[in-house]
Order: structure tokens, then C-alpha cells, then sequence
């Protein structure tokens, strides 16, 4: 029994140690999982690039929750997208206490691109998606037409 309780008594010792690292790597985790979305944003993206950039339909203004629930719709009937593809974990958390109806949608806005093909290849600053806030240090995370992933402030 004495040996029970002091394997518990260690455990519980090294979970106490833990918390302070985790609370040190969880923003670099979620970090890269955001990087991992604007990546995967980017892919399933590469298409309308030389096809013709989705346009957002007339009297929807950007940046609305209206535009984003287009964009849900869109993306989830065409290509497959999840919610989950379009949203930030830390993002997430910075919303928490925000009433529902006031959160955004997604965490990812795509560059309004006029759906001339090959429109969004063409342009070598503009990046296709734009993380909504500095949630990560650096400035909004964007996705570059390479598929590069980088913060508006290096």
C-alpha cells in the first residue's frame, strides 16, 4: 500500500511540474496548427486559382458573418472543408467570452481576387488568406501564392 501511495504522490509531483512547460508550448502548438490550416486552405484552394477565384455574391459585404457563412457553404459543398479548417484555436479562445452571435465564423479571410483565371497566381505581394488578428505575435499569419506560410510583421 505504501508503495501505491508513493507512486501517486510521484505523479502527482511531476503533473505539478508539467503545467508551467505546457502553458510555454501550447501557443507554439497552436501556432503551427493555425500554419497547418492556411496550408491546407491553400491546397484545396490551388484549383480556383487557375479556374477563377470564388466570388463572393453581390450584397454580401465583406468581412460580414454573412461572408463568412458563404464561404463555410462554399468550401464545405465544393471542396470538402470543415469548420474546423477554417478556425484558430487561439482565436477561438480570444472569442470565449463573446457572445456567440458576435464571434467570427472563421479565423481565415481569402483575398477577394476578381475571378479573372489565373488572377490569384498573378500577384506576387497579395497573400490568398489572411489570419483575422495578431494571434500569435508578428502580425496576422498569411498564406503567400507559393504556400508559404509567414506573419505580416517579420
Amino acid at each position: 500500500m505504501l508503495e501505491i501511495l508513493a507512486v501517486v504522490v510521484i505523479l502527482a509531483v511531476l503533473i505539478a511540474l508539467s503545467f508551467p512547460a505546457y502553458e510555454k508550448i501550447r501557443p507554439v502548438a497552436e501556432r503551427a496548427l493555425c500554419e497547418n490550416n492556411l496550408r491546407n486552405l491553400y491546397v484545396a484552394f490551388s484549383g480556383y486559382a487557375t479556374e477563377g477565384w470564388p466570388q463572393v455574391p453581390k450584397g454580401i459585404k465583406l468581412g460580414s458573418l454573412a461572408e463568412q457563412r458563404w464561404w463555410l457553404e462554399k468550401t464545405e459543398k465544393d471542396l470538402g472543408l470543415s469548420k474546423n479548417s477554417w478556425q484558430c484555436r487561439t482565436i477561438s479562445r480570444q472569442f470565449a467570452s463573446v457572445p456567440e452571435k458576435n464571434r467570427p465564423l472563421i479565423h481565415y479571410l481569402p483575398t477577394p481576387f476578381s475571378n479573372e483565371p489565373n488572377r490569384a497566381n498573378k500577384s506576387e505581394q497579395m497573400p490568398w488568406f489572411i489570419e483575422i488578428g495578431d494571434a500569435h505575435g508578428q502580425g496576422n499569419l498569411l498564406v503567400r501564392k507559393n504556400g508559404t506560410v509567414e506573419p505580416s510583421h517579420k
